[in-house]
């Protein structure tokens, strides 16, 4: 590179890209690792080295100016990736909690499914009866049908069978299991 005085001058510039472009996204390569993104820097850089118009004093001085830029942006490109991984293992690992729950709330919810069951089995013959297949997913016009009663028969057992199950469990202990069947109910 012979005029690096004006390089903003296109056809200077360009000879300017021919000579480093290559050099540069191989430099890069080397510290990230990845063809595409190295080219996205360097063509970075050339941009950036176009709008500002940064006057040099020598090639020397041009030549580590390209490099150590390449290396700063290398570098903050990898910051970027392990942020992005950091969020992505988070969003990830919280996913996984969601879907995975601990042994403690298995036990707890199965726990209170088997007092549920068993105070079920207190409750009369019709109460139970419609206790069991709501646990089973049913909604009041199923059971009706099934049953041969009327939806509103059906919602008034329900009624029935919540007021005893609260009774029989006591206050602490109903509340999780309330909340439970009535997101059943």
């Amino acid at each position: 590179m012979k005029n690096f005085r004006n390089i903003y001058d296109e056809s200077e510039y360009e000879i300017l890209f021919k000579e480093f472009y290559t050099p540069l996204v191989q430099f890069a390569f080397q510290i990230i690792n990845d063809n595409e993104a190295a080219k996205d820097i360097v063509q970075d850089l050339f941009v950036q080295l176009w709008e500002k118009e940064l006057k040099f004093t020598n090639e020397l001085v041009l030549r580590t100016y390209l490099y150590r830029s390449v290396q700063h942006k290398c570098i903050n490109h990898i910051r970027k990736q392990k942020i992005q991984q950091q969020h992505e293992k988070k969003i990830s690992d919280e996913i996984e909690e969601q879907e995975n729950p601990s042994v403690l709330h298995v036990l707890i919810r199965e726990e209170v499914y088997r007092q549920l069951l068993n105070s079920i089995d207190h409750l009369p013959p019709q109460c139970k009866k419609i206790c069991l297949m709501t646990l089973d997913g049913k909604k009041p016009s199923e059971i009706a049908q099934e049953l041969d009663l009327a939806v509103d028969t059906v919602k008034k057992q329900k009624t029935i069978a919540l007021k005893r199950l609260q009774d029989e469990l006591g206050n602490l202990s109903s509340i999780a299991v309330i909340l439970y069947l009535e997101t059943l109910l």
